[in-house]
Order: C-alpha cells, then structure tokens, then sequence
C-alpha cells in the first residue's frame, strides 16, 4: 500500500510527474495491465519536457500488445525519427514492420546490433533481398572487432587506410561462428587499433567490394593541420587568378535539374565580375547528366572544376576544394540553391561592414533560423522569378542591417578570408552534410568572430537534395557530436529563436508583400474562436489575412491563414496603433470579417470598415449577442442566451456589433447550429442576412455509419481553456466519480489543470492533441461514449466537427439549436439549459442504453 500512495503522489507533482509516467507506465505493462500502461505512456508522449525515442517505443510496444498494430508502427517511425540508431526501435520495426520498413532496420541492425541470433534474422531478411555479403566495424578501445557472412570464394579483407599508407588483414571463415548457419561464410575479426595524429579510413572488404566503411578523423588537436595534407587534384579550366575575392564554391554529388537550377541561376549572378571565380567540386556522381553539364559550364573563364575520382562526401569535397582557393574569402553554397543577382557582393559588403565579422548568411525559405515565412521550417522553394522578388525587396528595406546568430546556416555561407585561416576548414568529425558547418562557426566565436545574417540577401534552397530521407538521421547524429564539442550551443540556441532578433527583418519584407493586394481581414481575438476564425479564412475563396488578437487586447498579430507571407507581423498596442493601421489600409482589405465580437475593440473595427470595405459577422459563439460571448461578468452562462432574450450582460461596454452593420452585410454561420441558433435569436429585420458559410456542402458534418459503443471509458472533450469551460469540466466528473465510483474517464486533449482532474481518481488526461488525431486517439482509449464537455455556445469548431465525423462512439453534446437540427440516434443533445446536476442525470440513463 505504502508503495502505491507513492506512486500516486509521484504522478501528482508537477516536478516528478513526467518521469513518473514513465516508471508507472513499464510497472503496468510488467505487471500486464495493458490499458493503465497505454493511457499512462500515451500522456508522457503529450506533454513536456518533449517526449524521446524511448517515450515512443514504450508507446509502441504496449500499443501492439493491446492489438493496435497500425498505431504501435506509427510510433516506432517517430522513434526513428527522433533516435535512428535507436536499437529498441529498430528491432520491433524490424519484427512488425512492412518489406521496406524490415529492409531499412535490418541495415541499421547490422550496423548496431551484437545479439547474433537478432543479427541472423536480420541476415536471412537482407539475403531475401539479394544481399550476398554483410558485415560490421565497430570499435571498441584501442581495437576493431566486428563479423562478415558472405557467399562464394572472394576474400574476406579488413583494409585499414591513412597517410602514411594502407594496410589489410585477411579474414578467414569460420564454420563454429554463430552465423555460420546463415551463410556459406562467416567469420568475426579482432584488430589492433591504436589511436593516431592522422585521419583513417577502414573498409570491411569482400574483393573490391566494400561492405562496410567507417571513417576515424584525427584528434581535434591535430584535426586543423590534417586539412593541409589534403590532395589537390585536378583543376580543370585556367589556373586561378590571384586577383580575385571571392571564390564560391559548389559540391555536387546528384540530382540533376537541382544543379543544373542552380548553375544557372549562379552563372548570371557572377556574369561579368572578374572579382569573383567559382570552384566546382564533381564528388564522383553518379549521373552522367551531372558530369557532362559540368564540362559544359567549366569552359567559362571564372569557373574551375574539381573532379573527385571516389566520393569524399560534402565536408571531403569542401576541403578539397578550400586547399585550392589559398586566398581571398569564400561561399560555400549548396548544389540546390537558386542565387539573385548581386548577392555575393552583397553578402561581401556585410561581412566587412564590421572589423570581427567572421561568417555571413543569407535569407532563405529554407534556412533554420533564416527561414522566411516560417521560421525554423523547411518552406518551399518559390519560383526563379519569386525568388528574385523576394531579394530584391530584401536588398530595398533591410539594405545595411546585419543580426548577430550563434552559428551560420551552410546552404550559403560567406567566410571571410581571416576567419577561414583562423579555424581550418570544415572538420570530418561529422557524419557527411549536416552540422559540420555549425562547427565551423561555433569554431569562428571561439576565435574572436561574429556569425551574422544579412537579411538584405535572399537565397532560395530546396534543400535535402542529396540525401532527402536521410536527413533527419545526419542531423540526429550529428547533434550529439556537437553537444559534446560545444555544451553551451542547445542553450544558445534557444534562446536565439525565443528572442527571433529576424523578426523584425521578416516583417519588413511581408509589410511590402501584402501592399496592395486586396484580401479579407479575419478578426477574432485568443481561444476557440481563432480556430474557427483560421479554419474559415482557409476555406476563404479570396485570399484571406487573420487580425489575431492576445487576451488582453495589447497585440495583435497579422497572419496568412495558411503557411504563405505573413507570418512575423506583430503589432503592441496602443503603442503600434498607427502603424497597424497603415499596414492594413495599404494592403487595400476588400472585405471584413467579425469573427469574435466579445474580443474585439469596436473602434478598431470601424477604422477599418470606414476605408469602404464590406463588413460581415461570422458567429463562431455567443458574441455576436452577448458582450460575455457566453458568460455574465461572474462567468455564469449567459441567461439571456438560454432564454432567448435580449442580452444584458456587461451592457455598459458600449453599441450592440449589429449597428455597425450595413444594407450589404452578412452574418455568417459555420454550420446549421449556428444557423438556427441565429433564427431563433435575431430580431426578425436581421434573420434573412444569415448566410450558411464554410463547407462545401453546406451541411454540418456527418456521423460515421457505424456508431457503437467500442469500450468502457466515459471520453470528455474538452474546447477552450476558460475558468468556466474547466470548472464545468470538473464538475462533471466530480458528480460522475460520486455517481459510479468505478467509473474510468479519459480526458481526450489539455485542460486548465490537468493534475488536479487526475487527483479525482479514474482519471486520464491524454494531454495535448490536434484535430488530426482525434479518432484514432478515442479508439486507442477504448471508449464507450464521449462528452463533448463545452456548455457555452461554440459553432464550427475543427475538433467539434472532427467528433462528429471522426469519432465512432455515441456523442453527447449541448444542443444550441434548441431541437432544430437532428441527432444520430444513438446520440444524446443536452439541453443548455441543464446545470451540472441535470447534466450529469441526463448522462447516467444514456450511459445505461445499450448501443
């Protein structure tokens, strides 16, 4: 028992609360209670800190017990994702998953594994694929150890390369090995390893054919001199000219129409300006097309090729290429880029427009911290002639600025020639493409240099090109090499993108963007509202600006109802006001719509509408009627709304929305709810203005056909975070508790106080959820019905119609058309006149109905 109440108050306190999901949750599955394990790991993955590969591969694991295969896979992926040497991981893939999903494990487990009977499994899969020969290297101390199975008479051979030469050791099959069974061959070798000044490679080889490959980079000590030894190779085209001062230089592996993109985009950005040459770097590609169209452009006079005779990967490329450019300063730009004109002599004029400037980037779609109009987002790659829009209101309205970062970003990097001779190049203690140029960066601050952004420069990149499926793994891998070389980035990080010193760079450009381009303007202030507000201006058949305002009116955000310009125009009120106001006037809005009346300042409205353009009200909940938009001023519900009158609450805030409503203005509703809670409130003059607005068919969603109840968990959802919306919530299930003390309740998203609705007992809060997963997250619960726990008015609502479309069980709801709008039969419209106690009531008997 003393175990148990200790267990309990763990999971209550905020402080221990995650790491005690996690402990409760592997208790209940040792123990085989499979629903208090999944609802107990199903939360640690909802909530913060940010749940890990391993938060997932619990999830999956009892997931796939409680026979939900599709959902445990799910999460295997997303383990993957955030882990991809994540051994647990990967072998459950590798027992669940598809042909392709066991193919990729496989290969990560012959890599990682030591379990030789998980091995053989994994050999006998890759060997139905057509796998003939497989091994590992792994290092261990001052040796290397590892296995190979392979099949006919080539030999088996450990090549150890470096500097000072190569040397092999031959490995013989041996008919006790473990995996012997598996193939013709099999065989495990032991090497001595000692540690060196210099890089090496080591191959496990069968012939000439590599099975496996590790590279050992020299100590970081010895790491910058080790890039002087690189190889020249060689140069195509004229000999360099010592008068140029910049030279940009461009590794290029694979996919052809990016590169050939790029090129022609970089060729006419550099036409005419003998101060800068360009470096290609052929990485031994493998298409044809790639090597002929080098050929071709290195006939140029400012262009030299460098032809790799075997693949170096990026950071071998990059160095290679950085020993042939002695002097003057470089760019480093990715092979699927797209350069405006004039940019390197822009990115040159702010990397010496201070003395300690080290490295310089550009502006991007695609660029972590330099992305735009997402930041930190891989946005997609406009077109060419967008992309020279884009820079060119870049260079006009942020001409001079630089923004200091912790690190530059190497899809486009400018190094000053100080700098580059300061820290060496880029180092080959990363795994190929990601990160290595954080290194350098970071490597730069030590040494006394800035890393900045030139937010008058604007770069478009594709990105992942070369390695696209990969790349999250790179990074993953990468990330944990850096930490340990740079303890201090993660934090560093985070605080950058907490403060985000672009933003205002950003919203300087998408201040010009939208200028003159007549859109509606959406205005609904914080909560449940902006979801309708936002799901509406999507569904807009013109484009469509959202005018978000904060809680208490202090900000208001200016955004794209999707993920196009803008998203970083933030205006603080009153203090903005005027500059607001000539953003949203000089974008010309054709149209206004109301969609929070409750929230939003009256003035502010009739600013807007006295510049001419339309007015309408879209009624997303009680505002239009109510000054509460629902509620009195003690955060009882509205009586008036019940009843059908007038509403008095808070009257002396000034004219009702309906005055300011013109012979042309429409009030809008975004499904039949909406619509017959109108009629029945309207003055008789205004009910022949309502419009059905916000799906195609113009229906309210439809009920699944088939509606049963699939379990023993009373759900309740919960919409909006008010005080009221929480004490309705908890008083539900307060009087469910009392009612059936053995009742379970799983709470379906995040509530005002998640741990104090758990204290009740029998109770599950899931945590934060989204639209998308509503369904699949009711059915992982096995519930039996659910509670759509919101009491105020709320019509349109995303995770109300994904309820009723998506979720499979009996629903109760409160019925704001007051009877006017059918129910599945199995379902159970609450009148909104009930309190608690009735509410409740009503829940028991529908409770006991079978369906």
């Amino acid at each position: 028992m003393g175990a148990v109440l200790e267990r309990t108050a763990a999971l209550l306190d905020p402080e221990q609360h995650p790491a005690a999901l996690e402990r409760a949750a592997i208790a209940s599955l040792d123990r085989g209670e499979l629903e208090e394990a999944f609802h107990l790991a199903d939360r640690r993955c909802r909530i913060l800190p940010v749940a890990q590969a391993r938060h997932y591969t619990l999830r999956a694991e009892i997931a796939h017990r409680c026979g939900f295969p599709a959902a445990a896979l799910k999460d295997i992926s997303k383990a993957l994702e955030l882990a991809p040497d994540d051994l647990a991981a990967n072998r459950r893939l590798m027992q669940w998953g598809d042909v392709e999903n066991r193919t990729a494990a496989a290969r990560r487990l012959i890599e990682l594994d030591r379990d030789m009977a998980l091995l053989g499994e994994a050999v006998t899969h890759l060997q139905g694929q057509g796998e003939t020969a497989l091994g590992a290297i792994h290092r261990v101390g001052d040796g290397l150890t590892g296995w190979a199975v392979w099949q006919g008479r080539g030999q088996m051979s450990l090549r150890i390369e470096a500097d000072a030469g190569a040397v092999s050791h031959s490995i013989k099959s041996d008919p006790q090995h473990a995996l012997a069974a598996k193939a013709e061959h099999a065989a495990s070798f032991s090497v001595v390893f000692p540690p060196s000044t210099t890089r090496r490679v080591v191959s496990l080889k069968l012939g000439r054919r590599a099975l496996a490959r590790s590279a050992f980079p020299a100590p970081l000590a010895t790491s910058r001199a080790a890039h002087g030894a690189i190889a020249k190779g060689n140069l195509i085209g004229r000999t360099r000219s010592p008068a140029a001062d910049i030279t940009i230089i461009v590794p290029i592996y694979d996919d052809f129409e990016a590169t050939r993109r790029c090129l022609e985009c970089l060729m006419q950005a550099v036409h005419d300006h003998d101060r800068i040459m360009v470096v290609l770097v052929d990485d031994a590609t493998p298409d044809e097309r790639i090597a002929a169209l080098l050929d071709s452009v290195a006939t140029a006079p400012n262009v030299h090729l460098i032809r790799n005779s075997h693949n170096l990967g990026f950071i071998g490329a990059v160095n290679r290429a950085l020993h042939a450019t002695p002097c003057g300063d470089v760019i480093l730009l990715n092979a699927d880029t797209v350069v405006p004109k004039g940019f390197a002599l822009r990115l040159n004029e702010a990397a010496y427009s201070a003395p300690d400037i080290g490295t310089v980037t550009p502006l991007s779609n695609n660029g972590e911290a330099t992305s735009l109009p997402l930041a930190f987002t891989a946005n997609p790659l406009p077109p060419i002639e967008r992309v020279a829009h884009l820079d060119a209101i870049a260079a006009r309205v942020n001409a001079g600025r630089v923004v200091d970062m912790p690190d530059g970003i190497g899809f486009c990097l400018y190094i000053t020639r100080q700098c580059l001779d300061a820290v060496g190049g880029l180092s080959d203690h990363y795994h190929r493409g990601y990160l290595e140029d954080v290194d350098l960066c970071l490597r730069a601050r030590q040494h006394g240099f800035r890393n900045v952004c030139a937010p008058s420069v604007y770069v478009g990149h594709a990105g992942s090109a070369s390695f696209r499926a990969e790349k999250r793994a790179l990074v993953v891998l990468n990330l944990a090499r850096l930490r340990l070389r740079f303890p201090d980035y993660r934090s560093e990080s985070a605080t950058f993108k907490a403060l985000d010193p672009l933003k205002s760079s950003r919203g300087a450009i998408e201040r010009e963007l939208i200028a003159g381009q007549p859109r509606t303007i959406v205005l609904s202030g914080p909560g449940a509202a902006a979801d309708v507000a936002k799901q509406f201006a999507g569904c807009a058949t013109e484009p469509a600006l959202l005018a978000l305002f904060n809680k208490n009116g202090t900000t208001l955000a200016l955004r794209d109802a999707g993920d196009d310009f803008p998203q970083s125009l933030d205006f603080k009120l009153p203090a903005d006001q005027a500059a607001l106001t000539e953003t949203i006037i000089a974008s010309g809005p054709s149209r206004v719509v109301l969609a929070d009346p409750a929230n939003i300042p009256a003035a502010f409205v009739r600013d807007l509408i006295d510049g001419s353009a339309a007015f309408d009200v879209l009624v997303t909940d009680g505002g239009l009627l109510c000054r509460g938009g629902g509620f009195d001023e003690k955060g009882r519900l509205c009586p008036e709304l019940l009843s059908g009158e007038t509403c008095n609450c808070r009257s002396n805030t000034g004219e009702s929305w309906l005055d300011l409503l013109s012979r042309e203005s429409c009030i809008l509703a975004p499904d039949m709810a909406a619509e017959a809670f109108l009629r029945r409130h309207l003055p008789s003059d205004l009910v022949h203005r309502v419009r059905l607005v916000g799906r195609s068919d113009n229906r309210s969603p439809t009920r699944p056909k088939a509606v049963a109840s699939r379990g023993t968990a009373l759900g309740l959802l919960p919409i909006g975070h008010g005080t009221g919306d929480f004490a309705f919530l908890r008083d539900v299930v307060r009087c469910v508790r009392q009612r059936r003390p053995d009742a379970r309740i799983v709470v379906l998203g995040e509530t005002l106080d998640d741990l104090a609705l758990m204290a009740l007992g029998g109770v599950t809060v899931t945590g934060r959820l989204s639209v998308d997963e509503l369904g699949g997250v009711a059915a992982l619960h096995r519930l039996d019905r659910l509670l759509i726990a919101r009491r105020a008015p709320l019509f349109g609502h995303p995770m109300i119609e994904a309820a009723l479309s998506e979720v499979g069980v009996p629903l109760a709801f409160f019925d704001w058309s007051f009877g006017n709008i059918g129910a599945h039969e199995a379902d159970l419209p609450l009148a909104p006149t009930n309190d608690v106690a009735a509410t409740a009531e009503d829940l028991f008997g529908w409770m006991a109905s079978p369906w």
